[in-house]
């Protein structure tokens, strides 16, 4: 039995969870099965929504703070032991070293390493990420042992990256786009936290981008508080088109000719289907990833939107109609994402998990 601890909210979008759901999903699809352990009913509202009726899979409510780990690890303690854990893949940003220690003497752990903030004492270490290295994960670990005394495992770079299997892809394939623009996917997250969906569109009308044929594909997640004020908004104006709950957002992305995202796992869904992206940045710890997709011959880097809003607009719509005006941009990233990732890094993750129970 594989546990899974993570959360989605208002606050922390839904990021963590749909990446574990995606990892479960494979872990089912090979045997395996799963538990899933969340604080609260918040979070078990969109895991059920996106689990559907997945067998081999369940879920406990710990009743607890979903910002407070330390202080679940009682309950989250005496449920592992109940459910016969093998393996437990935690995916949060609230871990400490005491709370690893606590877990590993009831089972093996796995993270889920953004940010390299701390050193921790688990079996596997996950950071799928393009900057890995960056940090020294080789020489950090070199010493740390998990569950049993034994070495950490490594699992780093993009190969790594728990896709949904609709992006899944021949690494080797080459993908042709013409460079003309009609179709533009417009996503914010789960949650867009930075507000950034309305006064797109409203800066996009004004100048006219959404006329002569122009598509913008608006995607409204399910935690977007304004998602009334946006469809009131679309449904007065021609060129935009709202996707709601999106099942499949591979096939979106592989219908449209360039995406304005937010920085984050869907900058590596874009790369997946060779989606040339203009891209921004909504928190901090996301600065390794800027760093790493605004590389020449990646993606297109618009600005800190939490740093000032209106000009990170403004630098999105400019880089939108450089794109529309310069097809061979549009065909030389394209070429650029190739290979970077195949979409598969769930497998991968779910074979170690499985390997380690």
């Amino acid at each position: 039995m594989v546990g899974i601890r993570t959360d989605a909210n208002t606050i922390i979008a839904t990021g963590h969870m749909m990446r574990c759901i995606t990892i479960a999903k494979s872990i089912v699809s090979m045997g395996g099965s799963v538990t899933f352990f969340i604080a609260d009913e918040e979070s078990e509202i969109l895991l059920k929504k996106n689990l559907g009726d997945l067998n081999d899979v369940s879920v406990v409510v710990l009743h607890t703070a979903w910002d407070d780990l330390i202080n679940e690890l009682p309950v989250l303690i005496e449920q592992l032991q109940l459910r016969n854990v093998d393996t437990l893949l935690v995916d949060s940003y609230k871990v400490t070293y005491d709370y690893f220690k606590a877990v590993d003497r009831v089972c093996k752990t796995a993270y889920i390493d953004d940010l390299h903030e701390g050193i921790f004492p688990v079996d596997i270490l996950i950071n799928y990420s393009g900057y890995h290295y960056v940090f020294d994960y080789a020489s950090d670990y070199e010493r740390m042992h998990g569950h049993k005394d034994e070495p950490t495992k490594l699992l780093l770079g993009l190969m790594y990256a728990p896709l949904r299997e609709q992006f899944h892809t021949d690494v080797a394939a080459g993908m042709k786009r013409s460079g003309e623009v009609k179709d533009i996917l417009l996503a914010c997250g789960g949650a867009d936290t930075q507000n950034m969906i309305l006064p797109m569109l409203e800066v996009i009308c004004d100048r006219g981008l959404n006329t002569d044929g122009m598509n913008w594909h608006t995607v409204v997640g399910d935690y977007v508080d304004n998602a009334e004020a946006i469809e009131a908004f679309a449904s007065m104006h021609e060129g935009i088109t709202i996707h709601r709950s999106v099942k499949n957002m591979a096939s979106l992305m592989r219908s449209c000719n360039i995406a304005v995202v937010a920085a984050g796992t869907m900058l590596t869904e874009c790369a997946a289907v060779r989606l040339p992206a203009v891209f921004y940045q909504v928190a901090d710890n996301q600065r390794y990833g800027v760093d790493y997709w605004r590389q020449p011959g990646r993606m297109i880097y618009a600005g800190d939107v939490t740093q000032d809003k209106d000009m990170v607009i403004a630098a999105i719509v400019k880089e939108v109609m450089r794109l529309i005006h310069d097809h061979d941009l549009i065909i030389k990233i394209t070429e650029g994402l190739l290979g970077i990732t195949d979409g598969r890094g769930a497998e991968r993750i779910a074979n170690a998990l499985k390997s380690e129970g």
